[in-house]
């Protein structure tokens, strides 16, 4: 191995063997919660992940591999690989799951990719814990050493990039992987990596962290089996990862962090409220702000959104409620004209009611690279309504809630909307179990796993 990656994967090593601080295990216990939550109400309400569970099941497809892993919500099971493909649809096709600094989708990568492959093996709650959190962590290395990209110059959709490479580390350290190995499963994972952004608002905007999760995984069982992949994909070079995707070029002194403080915990992540796109949010938490001094929606004669120059934000048209969910236009007129944003916000049938259709034209956007896309360095969005009346009424989003710097999502706030999630399939008592375990994840052997999972899976 060469330098870079060679130290790079002696550092994954080391602290794989390390016990976790506690708040770094009570963070990933809270992101299992949201994360298992999240995918069950994803299998439930939309159809991308029930479609992935056909397709796997179909035996035109031939995947084979056996039955070993949960789908989540879906009463079924199917390989590791296959069921981390699933599974990370299913948390992140709501766009609901957690947003981290700088930007990216770490958790379903890491989470399904650790639990299909944890309950295969039969590991402990503690052990995929601490999967997690290094497949997360590498994650959030690789993207803190792009050197500070903004929205705009992202070629590709980052946990295309980064989180086919979370998930070979998590499965790494669940297979016990030296250095070598970790290296080699991390080249493999490498050739792995894309995601365009030009799929987002379809369902193959979630199979960009569904892949992630089964090709790092996969990468990780070939290493298993002696597959050979480059041992230096973090080596400066040329054609390399760097030249793919980081145009800043790599930060490796950033990457080399890796562990000194987690991600996990410092910055930490952000819990989301809405089950929309982040960037929505600001429109989401502007619009809510506004909407109490506007006396009807027919009232509003026009609406002006100021906003960071994040270009697949700006969707006028839907073309779906999934598609809403990445418009600063329809997550802003849902909050004007509901009050509220959840998960019944996005359904076909409500983008077409007569009211959505009549506010949508009203509403225009200004993309402005002169206001920060990284949520830390000062990015806000201005909204502006003008009514019928000549009036104006302007509001601001500096921080969504839960987000960097706003107050926080509170652990009962975080269990509430897994309750919310989980109500989608489960009974009450059946969602509170759920809950309750993911909160004792770390005590639990790999018996108690296996039993959480299937009662995520089947209800019973």
């Amino acid at each position: 191995m060469s330098n870079i990656t060679a130290q790079l994967c002696a550092r994954i090593v080391a602290c794989g063997r390390e016990a976790l601080p506690q708040a770094v295990m009570q963070a990933a216990r809270e992101l299992c919660l949201d994360g298992i939550g999240v995918a069950v109400a994803g299998a439930q309400i939309e159809e991308a992940p029930r479609l992935l569970a056909a397709h796997f099941a179909d035996p035109l497809t031939g995947t084979g591999g056996g039955s070993n892993a949960s789908l989540l919500g879906l009463k079924a099971k199917l390989g590791t690989v296959q069921a981390a493909l699933v599974n990370g649809a299913a948390m992140h096709v709501l766009d609901f799951e957690p947003m981290w600094l700088p930007a990216t989708h770490a958790l379903s990568p890491a989470l399904a990719s650790a639990l299909a492959l944890g309950e295969a093996l039969g590991s402990s709650g503690s052990e995929i814990l601490t999967a997690i959190v290094l497949g997360i962590e590498i994650q959030g290395r690789l993207r803190q050493a792009a050197r500070g990209m903004e929205s705009h110059e992202l070629r590709f959709h980052p946990p295309g990039f980064v989180g086919p490479i979370g998930s070979a580390v998590a499965a790494g350290h669940l297979l016990g992987f030296d250095a070598t190995q970790f290296a080699n499963a991390i080249g493999i994972a490498g050739s792995r990596c894309g995601g365009l952004f030009v799929n987002l608002g379809t369902m193959t905007k979630a199979t960009h962290t569904a892949y992630a999760a089964s090709l790092g995984l996969e990468a990780a069982l070939l290493t298993r089996r002696g597959f050979t992949g480059s041992l230096t994909l973090f080596d400066a070079g040329p054609q390399s990862y760097e030249n793919a995707f980081f145009p800043r070029g790599l930060d490796t002194d950033a990457l080399l962090e890796f562990g000194q403080s987690f991600r996990i915990v410092d910055p930490g992540y952000a819990i989301k409220i809405f089950p929309a796109k982040f960037s929505t949010h600001y429109a989401i938490t502007a619009a809510l702000a506004a909407r109490p001094s506007i006396p009807s929606p027919d009232a509003i004669q026009s609406v002006l959104i100021t906003a960071a120059d994040v270009p697949s934000s700006d969707r006028p048209h839907p073309r779906s409620g999934l598609d809403g969910k990445f418009s600063l236009q329809y997550t802003a007129a849902a909050a004007l004209l509901d009050g509220h944003v959840g998960l019944s916000s996005f359904t076909d049938d409500r983008l077409h009611l007569a009211d959505m259709q009549a506010l949508l034209p009203k509403i225009g956007v200004k993309l402005t690279r002169e206001i920060p896309s990284i949520y830390t360095q000062g990015r806000y969005l201005d909204l502006a309504v003008t009514l019928s009346s000549g009036e104006e009424i302007t509001t601001r989003c500096d921080r969504p809630r839960g987000s960097w710097g706003a107050p926080p999502i509170t652990t009962e706030e975080v269990c509430t909307k897994a309750q919310d999630c989980l109500a989608t399939f489960l009974t009450y008592d059946a969602a509170e179990m759920v809950i309750a375990r993911c909160l004792e994840f770390h005590s639990l052997d790999g018996s108690g796993v296996r039993s959480l999972l299937r009662l995520a899976s089947t209800g019973t």
